[in-house]
């Protein structure tokens, strides 16, 4: 790699270091405020080295990639594949970007090998992408995807003139990894997915090509097909009975676990909870085993789970064990019931989990994982509470988001007290209320409601923590669009629960301006929100706290309040509403007094959660 790649990849470990708030709990909210902001600056600092190494050195070379020379394409090599090591992802829009060029490059040269390989690994950056917004968007990549794997796989048209093991190896890893392109959740997509499988392991189990290249791990490309094919479970648990999905995933089930105990008895090693449970379910879908059996193998399992493997098998047994968990419980009442208190434990135990993965530890895998807890919580009366859950998530992955939150939760209870004061009909219409007289009854419930909007109005971010929580450099234009995502994410978890449901309309909507010409998303539509006007507030008090210290872009200097005033003023009718502008107006003194401590405060509450979470969880 050149200098400046090493100097970046060692930039993304400094963050990535800095970024673990375990190191800085303290007992005194200062002291821990201080080294957080320290850190900050240090991360800041690192961020603007890397935004700068990127446009002075890698983007104009990127820029004219054809004329490139062969040193710098093998540097551009090594340095994607540094980006990308194993399941960690250090920067993987980044290597995505680079792998996309060389695609460019290798078909302008008209470089085959070379061609098929990056047409490979530029398939696999858009799955991983694709894995990070799955519960917003499905479709996103997987078109591009298939089409990428498609153009790799069909060189298997001129396999005899390729001489090159390894890339004979990408055109069936491709060929495989088309079945990536094709979700579980319809029944076409699901058909489509099990005939490419289908179709793979046609050609992996033929003997004519193994014989072509004996060399290549035919074994692993069979294993990993079968593996694949085990997904299509997350079909048949929607209650799809398709009886040919059925028996392939049933085959492919037993396939995979023989071969786990084959293994274990080789190499001594325990077997996979990940995949004894694949077995154990397709089983249960096939009629072999009762619910209670299958319940009663999740429990066994998740307590033989090593409460520190941060590995795929560890984010299964800690977080996909307890969601799969719950969704089974989620279709039969009485077990849902009955396994009340199993579920609850299941809980507590994910948040400490969560809490103790170390920052550089933090995957792909985790967040999308986590993200599917959600799809699956269940709420009891007297149980944890998805509001309370998601809070504790918040305050132990992104504690600076939890300081954002917090400030703006508080400064939108400052604006609905005032509204109150000063023009109440503003809120009419809010949690029911009618008139001028139910409004000014109901004070304390429109600031709490109020506040408790903006501390959930962002819980979408949560699907983005490697983005926000680890920035390692400015934010490229696909990642603003991804981020853009976050408010369906936020208001889809939210909308699922009790505790949770008056928020979703906020979480939805704190991005769409108010003349409803710009922001996000654009299907959103005001007058569909009956509580629009506290969103109002919160999209007002958010933008404003962002403008005060904005720790998703570091590359920005944060304003004064003077200067914060003024942008409040100018966004008056397009992006914020105009009466609550000249409210906010107004309030300057009072915000003066606020952000004296209000930073500190937000701190000392974060601390307090912190403490409380490794005490009582």
């Amino acid at each position: 790699m050149r200098p400046y790649q090493q100097k970046y990849i060692d930039n993304i470990e400094k963050i990535l270091n800095l970024s673990d708030l375990s190191l800085d709990i303290t007992e005194d909210s200062m002291s821990f405020l201080e080294k957080r902001q320290n850190k900050r600056r240090l991360i800041g600092d690192l961020v603007k080295q890397n935004t700068a190494l990127l446009r002075e050195e890698l983007f104009p070379l990127l820029d004219d990639i054809i004329s490139a020379s062969q040193n710098e394409i093998n540097d551009l090599i090594s340095f994607a594949e540094a980006l990308t090591p194993g399941a960690r992802r250090l920067d993987n829009l980044l290597s995505y970007t680079i792998h996309n060029a060389l695609v460019v490059y290798a078909r302008h040269w008209n470089m085959r090998d070379m061609l098929i390989r990056e047409l490979y690994n530029t398939a696999m950056a858009l799955f991983y992408l694709q894995s990070l917004i799955d519960t917003a968007a499905k479709s996103r990549y997987r078109w591009n995807m298939r089409m990428l794997f498609g153009e790799a796989a069909s060189f298997i048209k001129v396999y005899d003139d390729i001489t090159v093991p390894e890339i004979r190896g990408y055109i069936h890893r491709s060929m495989g990894n088309l079945a990536l392109g094709y979700t579980n959740d319809t029944e076409e997509s699901n058909r489509r997915k099990m005939t490419a499988i289908r179709q793979s392991l046609r050609i992996l189990t033929d003997p004519v090509y193994q014989e072509k290249t004996p060399s290549l791990p035919w074994d692993v490309y069979i294993y990993k097909s079968h593996q694949e094919r085990t997904t299509s479970l997350a079909f048949l648990r929607a209650g799809n009975t398709d009886p040919v999905s059925i028996r392939e995933v049933m085959e492919s089930a037993e396939y995979v676990w023989r071969h786990q105990q084959e293994n274990s008895q080789k190499t001594g090693k325990p077997l996979s909870n990940r995949w004894h449970m694949t077995y154990e379910v397709a089983q249960y879908h096939c009629g072999i085993y009762t619910l209670d059996y299958l319940l009663t193998c999740m429990e066994e399992m998740y307590m033989r789970r090593n409460v520190s493997d941060y590995t795929l098998e560890g984010i299964y047994n800690n977080i996909f064990i307890p969601s799969m968990y719950a969704e089974y419980l989620s279709h039969n009442g009485h077990y849902r019931n009955a396994k009340k208190e199993v579920l609850g434990h299941m809980y507590r135990m994910m948040l400490r989990y969560v809490r103790s993965v170390p920052a550089d530890q933090v995957s792909i895998s985790l967040i999308r994982n986590l993200m599917g807890v959600f799809q699956t919580f269940i709420e009891y009366p007297d149980g944890i509470r998805q509001s309370d859950f998601l809070l504790q998530l918040v305050v132990c992955r992104m504690p600076e988001e939890f300081i954002y939150l917090q400030m703006t939760a508080s400064v939108s209870r400052m604006l609905m007290e005032k509204t109150l004061e000063s023009n109440p009909s503003l809120m009419s219409g809010v949690l029911g209320l009618d008139t001028t007289e139910q409004i000014l009854e109901s004070r304390d419930r429109l600031a709490q409601f109020t506040y408790e909007s903006g501390m959930f109005h962002d819980i979408g971010q949560l699907n983005f923590t490697q983005m926000t929580s680890m920035a390692t450099r400015s934010w490229l234009k696909e990642e603003k669009d991804l981020y853009r995502l976050h408010t369906k994410i936020g208001a889809d978890i939210l909308a699922r629960c009790e505790s949770t449901r008056l928020y979703a309309d906020t979480a939805a909507g704190h991005h769409r301006y108010y003349n409803e010409q710009d922001g996000y998303p654009e299907n959103y539509s005001r007058k569909e929100n009956p509580n629009q006007p506290v969103t109002d507030i919160v999209s007002l008090a958010s933008f404003f706290i962002r403008l005060l210290d904005n720790n998703v872009d570091y590359t920005r200097s944060p304003l004064t309040l003077p200067q914060a005033m003024e942008r409040i003023k100018e966004e008056s009718g397009r992006r914020l509403s105009p009466e609550l502008v000249r409210i906010f107006l107004t309030m300057e003194s009072e915000l003066t007094n606020y952000l004296k401590e209000g930073e500190q405060n937000a701190y000392r509450l974060l601390l307090q959660y912190l403490q409380y979470e490794a005490t009582t969880i």
